[in-house]
């Protein structure tokens, strides 16, 4: 059965790296960092005037994508990865087809098309293979475990991401405390308590001492939700305030919103304390109505409108209505015309 990407939602991170300059090939090495869906930047800013301009060109169109990508526009960060891919393929630039593969085969899932995603990934790995480039085989598998995993397939995506973090352990990427959080949710959404407990925390040690604050938030997160299973939520709290906090550091707007939502679910399963819960929920409001999450914002909206009807307060009811109200118009634009119509 297809699994919804909804597990932990989309964080991004912007770590900047620069283009290296190897005469045929060029990575791609901006990378974002999330439990089920990561990009690479292209560095549209770190010109090398001695790359051919094609591979140039192939690293802005990767960058628009991924920009495309945050602000939610997955066809026109589609077009931008092809034509990453096309100069990249145009100039036999093995290293930068990977990167773009892996990056369409990503969006691919976000887009719910898992048979071009597992193309996409399985071409990456191929040449991973070819080129023995540890890295590109690590995000590789890191990718496939993630579709394999959303498709339902939990065994098979133990089995690839198990061979992401070795190659991570071995290499030494920091990349490991993502591989692990990705092995956590597998193992949790399984069954598989203790193991998922103990992937969370290996990740966390990871992730904290490479600052890597997003993936250090996911693990908080995951050890959070684990506790919360078991009715412990006042200690599944503090691990969601310490996400919180990470996301923070992480700059992650996407991530700070999920623990703000999250940490409003929880003030309510905890002791109904509606009205601490209302206030996650408003701040969860203003940091996604402020980016423009139209999806998030709804989810927030339905919240606070369910606790203001709880709490009587009929003025705040029909103001939040009037905002969701508004909302729902942008989402779903009015047709051009009813059938039937000249």
């Amino acid at each position: 059965m297809q699994k919804a990407i909804t597990n932990y939602e989309l964080q991004i991170t912007n770590l900047k790296s620069k283009i290296v300059n190897l005469k045929s090939q060029i990575l791609l090495l901006l990378t974002v960092y999330c439990s089920l869906f990561t990009v690479f930047y292209g560095c549209a800013s770190a010109k090398n005037n001695e790359l051919p301009r094609a591979l140039t060109e192939a690293a802005d169109f990767n960058q628009k994508g991924v920009g495309e990508v945050a602000a939610g526009n997955y066809d026109r960060a589609l077009v931008e990865f092809q034509r990453a891919l096309n100069l990249n393929m145009g100039m036999d630039n093995q290293k930068g087809m990977a990167v773009n593969f892996i990056n369409i085969g990503r969006l691919r899932l976000l887009m719910d098309n898992f048979d071009d995603a597992k193309t996409m990934f399985d071409s990456a790995i191929k040449i991973g293979a070819g080129l023995n480039d540890q890295f590109i085989l690590s995000e590789g598998y890191a990718s496939l475990g993630r579709y394999y995993y959303l498709a339902g397939n939990d065994k098979d995506a133990v089995d690839v991401l198990e061979k992401a973090v070795s190659i991570d352990r071995k290499e030494g990427h920091r990349t490991i405390s993502s591989r692990l959080n990705a092995l956590g949710i597998v193992y949790k959404e399984g069954g598989r308590i203790e193991e998922a407990e103990k992937a969370y925390n290996n990740a966390l040690k990871a992730g904290k001492a490479y600052e890597m604050y997003a993936d250090v938030a996911d693990s908080f997160r995951g050890l959070g939700d684990i506790l919360a299973k078991r009715g412990d939520y006042k200690k599944a709290m503090e691990l969601y305030e310490n996400a919180l906090l990470s996301d923070k550091k992480a700059g992650s707007a996407a991530g700070i919103s999920a623990g703000l939502f999250k940490l409003g679910v929880l003030s309510i399963e905890n002791n109904g304390d509606s009205k601490t819960a209302l206030g996650f929920f408003l701040r969860a409001y203003a940091v996604d109505s402020s980016r423009g999450d139209i999806k998030r914002t709804l989810k927030d909206l339905n919240k606070i409108i369910e606790i203001y009807e709880e709490l009587g307060d009929k003025r705040s009811v029909e103001t939040y209505l009037l905002k969701k109200e508004m909302l729902l118009k942008k989402e779903i634009p009015p047709e051009k015309g009813m059938a039937g119509e000249k």
